[in-house]
């Protein structure tokens, strides 16, 4: 009994204790229902914000997919139109003082110009597409020429149609497009190479060159200077165009593509006839003489000619000319030397447009005036190849003659 009352009292004396302790224990429990509830309150809100950086993501990664595929059409568009670009422009570089268009062409005038332009162009148009048969471009033609010197050349080559025509085809072809020049560089020593040179040194390292023709093969002085592109790496640009059927020492050690047009330009270097140089040196002591009394046999041209074709200040001819019936008459050592030494007040026509029969009709009439030379005894150093006569054309059945009047009077010209 005595220890069962021992702890009732034990167990009294600690009810305070407990109750403290108790209260303890409720206290600790609101503190850990508190702290759960804020842990469960920054759960919901990571989740939400979680949630929240999720949808952010998935809208950023779809804007970033939309904008990475927007700028990746973007440059294959740029890419397409580089590609493009790189491969439109096809340059055509051409030395005239030696790339020469054929007389027969430059005789036509602007006519002939447009023919040329036009022949060149769909030549060029033609061998590309058989590079790339899709292969889209724009050409570009440069030539360069010194046309005084090529007026002086067809003269002394007896290419007189050409040389009076030369100003007119260089129009005809300027006008053939917007992309196609003809210049006249001048008479400076390699006026034409230095252009030459410096626009295929411009063009053909341009990215947008797809192809460069050159036609300069007749001169070896700018083997160097392709040779040079080619070592720079440029060598699948270029296509040789030929102008002389064959190319200058030099050019064929390079092994380019090369591009021959049958017909459109001369095949050979033009060699000057010493046929003008009689009439040059006599010119002073013989002016035309078509008043002579061997008039009435001169021949007349047959067949009519295209008569639309005269630059602005010729004369336009009739379709039956006769030069020896014309008011004035042409002059012999204007039309055949392009040099009168009596210039504007001389008294034969020096306006007259003339077709490749009416030069050698002149020619033929200029036989029958006799030379200088010859009619004083003294020997003419041009031989056969004089221009003027050397014997009467009608030998003894020459009625002056018999009469003393013949024109042919030196000691060596006696009637044949």
């Amino acid at each position: 009994l005595t220890h069962s009352l021992d702890e009732i009292v034990r167990l009294v004396s600690n009810e305070a204790e407990l109750e403290e302790r108790i209260k303890q224990l409720e206290v600790d429990l609101q503190v850990y229902k508190r702290i759960f509830s804020d842990t469960n309150a920054e759960k919901k809100r990571l989740e939400e914000e979680n949630e929240l950086l999720k949808q952010n993501s998935e809208k950023q990664k779809e804007s970033l997919e939309k904008h990475t595929s927007v700028r990746f059409l973007r440059l294959i568009a740029l890419f397409t139109v580089l590609n493009f670009i790189q491969a439109a422009r096809v340059i055509v570089l051409l030395d005239g003082d030696g790339a020469i268009f054929t007389p027969q062409l430059i005789a036509l005038g602007q006519n002939g110009g447009h023919k040329a332009a036009s022949r060149l162009s769909e030549s060029i148009k033609d061998h590309i597409r058989s590079l790339d048969e899709n292969h889209q471009f724009q050409l570009s033609v440069y030539i360069f020429f010194n046309k005084r010197g090529l007026t002086d050349t067809f003269n002394r080559c007896n290419y007189h149609s050409a040389r009076i025509r030369l100003e007119d085809f260089v129009t005809g072809f300027n006008q053939a497009s917007e992309k196609f020049i003809m210049v006249d560089v001048g008479n400076g020593k390699e006026a034409a190479d230095s252009k030459i040179k410096a626009f295929l040194e411009d063009e053909i390292r341009l990215p947008q060159t797809y192809k460069v023709l050159f036609g300069g093969c007749h001169d070896n002085g700018y083997v160097t200077t392709i040779r040079s592109h080619i070592t720079s790496g440029f060598k699948h640009k270029l296509i040789l165009l030929q102008s002389y059927a064959e190319h200058a020492a030099g050019f064929d050690s390079l092994e380019l593509p090369d591009l021959a047009i049958p017909g459109l330009f001369i095949s050979q270097k033009l060699v000057s006839t010493p046929s003008q140089d009689p009439l040059v040196a006599s010119r002073a002591l013989s002016p035309p003489l078509f008043d002579a009394p061997i008039q009435d046999t001169a021949p007349s041209v047959s067949g009519p000619f295209d008569t639309t074709q005269n630059n602005e200040s010729g004369i336009q001819l009739p379709a039956s000319f006769q030069s020896y019936k014309e008011k004035p008459p042409p002059c012999t050592v204007h039309y055949l030397t392009n040099s009168c030494p009596h210039g504007p007040r001389c008294r034969y026509g020096h306006d007259y447009v003339l077709e490749p029969e009416h030069y050698a009709e002149i020619k033929v009439n200029v036989k029958k005036s006799p030379c200088p030379a010859v009619n004083k005894n003294q020997n003419c150093k041009w031989g056969d190849a004089c221009y003027y006569g050397h014997t009467c054309p009608f030998g003894a059945k020459c009625s002056y003659f018999k009469k003393g009047r013949c024109r042919f009077i030196g000691g060596l010209l006696a009637p044949a």
